[in-house]
């Protein structure tokens, strides 16, 4: 075993036997930016809020269905997908939710708490704050999941991880594990704001060749604040004096490059690009199209979210039917190559005009592949 491992090892181990009280209290600790980070600190964080809005907006708001076995068309919702829980009816709301959990802790975890049918599926699982959930091992080696401390049969829970790793019921933590960039960015938030806030830098200095006491010193100030505070009016200084702004100086002003590092660190922990989040783009990226970037968020960002809801979702259905997303809503920008592509497979015989009405999301028409074109459009 590497040292690696055996680190990953001890550190799973230790979680594991924490309670509660004893995890939250870790997680509280400074990080080496003098800032804990949170659940609730870490969405204080814009990047990490945006990353999480845009990716569970993106999935939360695609169409879901639920098909049997490899039937092209998908059945009437079940009731899961009609009212999934008693906190959160609209569907939408459920999978935003999940997704939250699993961006932030990730873990999803579910309380079954009503089933349907001859197999008593379940039909409702109200979500869980993954905070309110414990995996130790006893003695025996045996697992026990507690929710807000009492013991709960496995069979009634329904959990999702998205970060997973061998030995570890629970999926990796990203507030946990990146927690150092998050302290660093939430640092450099409340530097900028004390920075412009606390007015502690002047806004410049009056200066004399002569003398000057406390008292003169006092009264030159608020001769010169009552003259020009707010106005843009022309200075008249005599008696030698000489007013001079103060500049920001330039190590003063990093701050501004920290914040534009950190939202491209945190981009990368949750693969978003950084464009999607006011920064940077990098390479190539900055020459292609808003299509193609489009294409790309949903390919390398949001497709692997996709797989792990629907295969999550699955698990609550029977062993033959299927939870599958319907993708297709987030392209809408290529529309007219979606189109032409459409017409070149109908054309060549290998995509049907049913299928293409599947594809876009559009209810079946009863023999539409045994009907002639309109004039002018191929068959």
């Amino acid at each position: 075993m590497s040292w690696w491992d055996r680190w990953v090892w001890d550190r799973t181990r230790d979680r594991e036997a924490l309670t509660l009280e004893q995890l939250l209290l870790d997680e509280s600790r400074p990080t080496a930016a003098g800032e804990p980070v949170t659940v609730e600190s870490a969405l204080r964080l814009s990047t990490v809020w945006g990353c999480v809005r845009l990716l569970a907006d993106s999935v939360s708001t695609l169409p879901l269905h639920v098909y049997r076995g490899d039937d092209r068309d998908p059945i009437p919702a079940p009731p899961l997908l009609q009212r999934p829980s008693a906190d959160f009816p609209e569907l939408a709301d459920w999978l935003w939710a999940v997704m939250a959990s699993l961006l932030l802790r990730g873990n999803a975890w579910g309380l079954i708490t009503d089933r349907s049918g001859a197999g008593l599926l379940p039909a409702q699982v109200d979500l869980i704050h993954p905070d309110r959930v414990a995996v130790t091992t006893n003695g025996d080696g045996r697992r026990v999941i507690r929710v807000n401390g009492e013991e709960v049969n496995p069979t009634d829970l329904w959990h999702l991880k998205a970060f997973t790793w061998p030995g570890q019921v629970e999926g990796l933590s990203p507030i946990r594990y990146a927690a150092e960039a998050m302290g660093l960015g939430i640092a450099a938030e409340k530097y900028g704001a004390k920075f412009f806030g606390d007015a502690a830098i002047p806004s410049g200095v009056l200066t004399s060749d002569q003398r000057i006491g406390q008292p003169e010193a006092d009264q030159l100030k608020a001769r010169w604040k009552q003259a020009h505070k707010n106005k843009r009016d022309i200075a008249v200084l005599g008696s030698g004096a000489r007013f001079a702004p103060v500049s920001i100086a330039p190590n003063e002003a990093q701050f501004v490059e920290a914040q534009k590092f950190n939202v491209s660190t945190i981009c990368r922990i949750y693969g978003v690009p950084p464009e999607a989040m006011g920064g940077e783009t990098a390479g190539h990226e900055a020459y292609s199209s808003p299509e193609m970037r489009s294409t790309d968020l949903l390919l390398w960002s949001v497709r692997p979210w996709l797989y792990r809801v629907e295969r999550g979702v699955s698990r609550l259905l029977p062993s033959t039917q299927r939870a599958r997303f319907n993708a297709g809503g987030m392209v809408r920008a290529t529309l007219l190559d979606r189109y032409r592509a459409h017409e070149l497979g109908i054309k060549a015989g290998w995509l049907l005009r049913s299928e293409v009405r599947e594809l876009e999301d559009r209810p079946p028409i009863a023999g539409i592949d045994d009907q002639d074109p309109p004039t002018g459009v191929v068959a």
